[in-house]
């Protein structure tokens, strides 16, 4: 026994001497690139420059949407981001010497949001999407770091994460990184793509991080390599955007440009964790940006507008014969007074629904939590805002929310009626009963 034990021991001791070598020598910082300024040495006007650069990065990274703080300070933390081992909080990002990083330098700031390492050496949890910011180029960073330093400090503490075993163990995250975050911050040419289609690419995969929420994860809730081809975050579908994805739906260049900046398009508006993009990022990008947006999430596909056939609007079924009746029952009455009996809308009150995207996706978690929930009224960019949709939670049982879900999807959506109860059911007891 004694013999055994000593062997038991041994094993243990050599299986941790290997963790640790993998841990310190395969998943710590790699290089770290010199700064791209003197920072000594910037005039007024040079750092002035700077900083409103950082703050175009701040917008164009969407730094608010998940760093402000609840009572609205933009980068004071304490945002709540639900994943399905428990709960994160957003860091405070203020230049605060006890609570934020105002004793952090542009290179540890680098390190945090290339590598997903602290200024102490402890692992950020992935929900900072350190693995789409692997590829950012260091002079964003710089000016970044300037922007920050340059705000007002808030001396709000960090809220700790509250996450399930074995996920709360942060040291084992960098055994994620091994296996997910990239090797290489370069991000490579692609032979034969316009300059516009680079930037785009840039600020669609790095910068604007979009596949942390519109790509499908694995078990390890990492990205898999379904690119940009939807998934279920926080309870809400981010729908495909792939540009298969986009042109089956009758999206084109210009209505996506236009829902980026002003929040809204014939195919709807921004709802769940969309909406913040609006309001802190997207509306505030370039126009040169925003066309290399476009331009590398179509990809050169058609965008004309014309629908995959079996969503188009004339596609059988659309007779009155054809279609759920109770459901249109419930529509007239709920619904036709701002949707219009055709689902054509009122411009600038309500959307459309006749050309909207929500009831022609595969799965209805969001048309129902929309019919369950309501859209608070919402200040779009520009003079445009759309009044609030009231929820009819308290007015509508599962069956007739299944069946009213059902009459768009069939009637616009070109989907099949297939909504159950008990589908509504799941969904209501999912996210507030």
């Amino acid at each position: 026994m004694k013999r055994l034990a000593l062997i038991l021991a041994g094993a243990a001791a050599a299986v941790l001497a290997v963790l640790a070598v993998v841990y310190l020598a395969f998943t710590g910082p790699g290089d770290i690139p010199p700064a791209t300024v003197d920072f000594d040495a910037l005039g007024d006007e040079e750092h002035a420059d700077l900083v409103a650069r950082g703050r175009y990065v701040a917008r164009a990274a969407d730094c608010v949407a998940c760093h402000k703080s609840e009572d609205g300070l933009a980068l004071a933390g304490g945002l709540p981001l639900e994943t399905p081992f428990g709960t994160l909080y957003g860091t405070n990002v203020t230049p605060s010497d006890d609570h934020g990083i105002g004793d952090w330098s542009a290179d540890d700031l680098y390190r945090a949001m290339v590598w997903g390492i602290n200024p102490d050496g402890s692992r950020l949890y992935p929900a900072m999407p350190y693995a789409s910011y692997h590829h950012v180029a260091r002079a964003d960073v710089d000016a970044l770091w300037l922007y920050l330093m340059a705000e007002r400090p808030v001396d709000k503490p960090n809220r700790p994460a509250e996450l399930t075993f074995p996920f709360n163990i942060r040291p084992a995250i960098a055994f994620w990184n091994l296996l997910y975050r990239p090797d290489d911050p370069g991000l490579a040419e692609v032979a034969g793509k316009s300059e516009s289609w680079h930037r785009g690419r840039y600020l669609v995969d790095v910068l604007g991080h979009c596949g942390e929420c519109h790509t499908p994860r694995n078990l390890a809730y990492a990205r898999t390599d379904a690119h940009l081809e939807g998934e279920v975050i926080e309870g809400a579908l981010s729908p495909d955007i792939s540009p298969e994805g986009l042109v089956r739906r009758g999206w084109t260049p210009e209505d996506l440009a236009r829902f980026m900046r002003e929040g809204l398009s014939p195919q709807g508006t921004m709802t769940f964790r969309m909406y913040p993009v609006l309001e802190h990022s997207s509306r505030y990008l370039t126009d040169a940006d925003m066309t290399a947006m476009v331009t590398y999430l179509f990809d050169g596909a058609p965008g004309d507008g014309q629908r995959d056939p079996a969503l188009a609007a004339d596609a059988p079924p659309r007779q009155e014969a054809d279609l759920p009746p109770e459901g249109r029952r419930l529509y007239v009455g709920l619904c036709a007074g701002c949707h219009g009996t055709e689902g054509e809308g009122h411009p600038h009150a309500s959307v459309p629904l006749d050309t909207n995207t929500t009831a022609m996706l595969d799965d209805p978690l969001n048309l129902v939590r929309i019919i369950r929930e309501g859209v608070p009224a919402r200040t779009l960019a520009g003079e445009e805002r759309m009044q609030a949709m009231p929820g009819f939670a308290d007015r509508l049982d599962a069956a007739e929310m299944a069946a009213l879900a059902n009459y768009m999807r069939v009637r616009w959506g070109g989907r099949p009626g297939d909504v159950t109860p008990e589908q509504v059911e799941d969904i209501a007891e999912a996210h507030g009963g």
